[in-house]
């Protein structure tokens, strides 16, 4: 599908009834972010703002799109397919075409020969992002929302961020948020592991160029999130996405190629060394990322097509709308994956989870120990780098089922042999549970059933204490609810005396109130451990009070609480035989004491709460 422009994707979207225009003057700051959080997680429309109002109260000239890929529905209309997975076909298909039949029928790798002839990108004078130049480049005067109360200003969220390899001059396409901090100043949240700051960190000493581009055809926002092997550059394979060639026009201010069909394109360049504070931010782990130093954007020109409209994406608590596009990410590059890793059948990362906290594995097992070594060389496979936790499950477990993965932990795993813990791996810059920058311990779980020639073939898995415990669990001090998730699996919530709250973040240090809650902790753990009956009690699972264990979807929202609220290292406990687990997903309070620190830790994604009332009463005018 070739949507060629932005403004294609939006009139298809409209015609289909998957649209809503909103015609009155709606604030940029805060207000209309909330409006598109509340509309993803009500399975509800795209929303184009005709009118947002900007930061000095003027109207903007352009419309400002949010919730353009807020469903299952839409992130395929973007893309062209019926299923996502068709995108990995075609992908194979290249890889590995069928030489003996086009032989045979030459005929038939016409349709190859085409899809490989989309991919090269193709140059051209001007393209319609250069119809407009502003004559004092001002990037306060596009509609960029502020999504979250603590952000630390409006955030630039669907950048299309183009750098180039400055020894080779290879081009780069990566999103990379981007805060405004003036007129003609844009932070650069590249991570250090990110193509944008290997250039930054070949440039030398001179200036590097960087353009960020805004809107345009859907398929380049796909492209800049897609984990594209490094031969395969995110302008070649947005052209196999659209089955055409990606025009590209040369920046007017410097020696960058950029998109043609794009709404916007903000040229500046970063000087070597410089930085600034950049965040915080709120992120797609649900949590405000923590406040570091970044580089910046300096702006020498802004140029956008006539009729630009500006898309935007809100982030934080998921479900959210980054939560389709990963997971369209996922099902698409699945057959890469499966072609690459022959033992993969399939794959899961849930997007209450935040992507980088899970991923769920079904894996051949024809010989021992065949799933854990899948998951083990999964971890090593591009962005699953950043994995903290995987889960090997046998060849026909269904991937996307969560109650079955409870069932295949509550019957598969034993403690003691099936979880694996490999210490100072590489971690997601975000991850704010982490103890240190960029470096966390990952879990390794194998749920698949040992075959016949496993030491382990043949191991019972005893059944669990079931509903027996929760009376007595219920009457220990501290306790606040408790729920069997499973027959040998419970959840206790409990109140952390001083520890933080979903609503602030916490910048100091409380070395005394971080020993109480690990005491605290540990003192339920026992209790509980000590029960009669309780010996099979193989997965305890602790979590604050802040959960509804009654509320309609509290599975779901403890599998948030579960994986970014806990660290490997610091928050998995074993009992003394290794046979029975505890698992703390409490918030932690900062320390730097103890067996692991716990950095500064961020409040949660909550929407101001006079705003929030403002948008409810605005919507249920509205019928939304």
């Amino acid at each position: 599908m070739t949507w060629r422009r932005l403004s294609r994707y939006i009139d298809a979207l409209e015609s289909a009834g998957e649209l809503h225009r909103v015609s009155e003057p709606i604030d940029c700051h805060l207000e209309a972010a909330t409006i598109a959080d509340k509309l993803v997680k009500s399975n509800g429309p795209a929303v184009l703002f005709e009118q947002p109002r900007l930061a000095d109260g003027t109207i903007s000239e352009f419309p400002l799109a949010m919730n353009l890929f807020g469903s299952y529905e839409r992130t395929n209309r973007a893309l062209g397919v019926e299923k996502p997975s068709e995108i990995g076909e075609r992908m194979v298909g290249l890889m590995k075409p069928d030489i003996g039949g086009i032989l045979r029928a030459p005929w038939k790798g016409i349709p190859l020969a085409l899809q490989g002839m989309s991919m090269a990108p193709k140059k051209v004078r001007k393209g319609a992002c250069q119809q407009v130049r502003m004559a004092d480049p001002n990037v306060t005067k596009l509609p960029i929302p502020t999504t979250w109360p603590k952000d630390g200003g409006p955030f630039i969220t669907l950048p299309l961020v183009v750098t180039a390899n400055p020894n080779t001059g290879v081009h780069n396409m990566g999103m990379y948020r981007g805060q405004i901090f003036g007129p003609k100043e844009v932070g650069l949240h590249w991570q250090r592991h990110k193509h944008g700051a290997d250039h930054a960190a070949d440039s030398g000493d001179g200036r590097m160029p960087v353009a960020i581009c805004i809107g345009g055809p859907p398929e380049l926002v796909f492209s800049a999130i897609s984990p594209l092997p490094d031969n395969l550059s995110e302008f070649e394979f947005a052209g196999l996405l659209s089955g055409s060639r990606l025009r590209l026009t040369k920046c007017l201010t410097n020696d960058l190629y950029v998109p043609a069909e794009v709404d916007f394109v903000i040229e500046g360049y970063t000087v070597p060394g410089e930085t600034r504070l950049e965040g915080p931010f709120g992120d797609h782990f649900g949590y405000y990322s923590l406040a570091e130093q970044y580089p910046v954007l300096h702006v020498t020109a802004i140029t956008h097509r006539r009729n630009a409209v500006l898309p935007a994406t809100i982030v934080g608590v998921p479900p959210m709308e980054d939560g389709y596009l990963g997971e369209s990410v996922g099902d698409a590059f699945l057959p890469v994956l499966k072609f690459q890793y022959r033992d993969v059948v399939d794959l899961f990362l849930p997007l209450e989870t935040g992507f980088h906290n899970l991923a769920i594995v079904a894996s051949k097992q024809r010989y021992p120990r065949q799933a854990r070594k899948t998951a083990l060389g999964l971890l090593g496979a591009g962005h699953m780098m950043f994995l903290k936790s995987i889960v090997a499950c046998d060849p026909d477990h269904p991937v996307k089922d969560l109650e079955a993965l409870l069932d295949a932990l509550d019957s598969k795993v034993d403690i003691a042999g099936d979880i694996q813990v490999l210490q100072g791996q590489v971690a997601d810059t975000l991850a704010h549970a982490s103890p240190h920058l960029n470096v966390h311990d990952k879990m390794v779980i194998d749920a698949a059933s040992p075959t016949h020639d496993d030491p382990m073939f043949g191991l019972t898995i005893p059944a669990g204490p079931g509903e027996s415990l929760v009376d007595s669990v219920s009457q220990i001090e501290g306790v606040s609810a408790v729920q069997m998730m499973r027959p040998s699996m419970m959840v206790v919530t409990t109140h952390i005396e001083g520890g933080p709250r979903p609503e602030e973040s916490v910048e100091t240090v409380d070395d005394e109130g971080a020993a109480a809650q690990r005491a605290h902790i540990a003192r339920l753990r026992d209790e509980i451990w000590s029960l009669n009956g309780s010996e099979n009690l193989r997965w305890l699972f602790i979590t604050d009070d802040d959960v509804d264990l009654s509320a309609e979807g509290w599975r779901r929202k403890l599998l948030w609480q579960f994986f970014c609220r806990f660290e490997v290292a610091r928050d998995l406990h074993f009992d003394e035989t290794r046979s029975r687990l505890a698992w703390d997903a409490t918030a932690p309070i900062p320390s730097n004491s103890g067996p692991h620190p716990v950095r500064r830790w961020p409040g949660v994604t909550l929407q101001d709460p006079e705003v929030e009332a403002k948008v409810d009463a605005w919507m249920e005018d509205n019928n939304l």
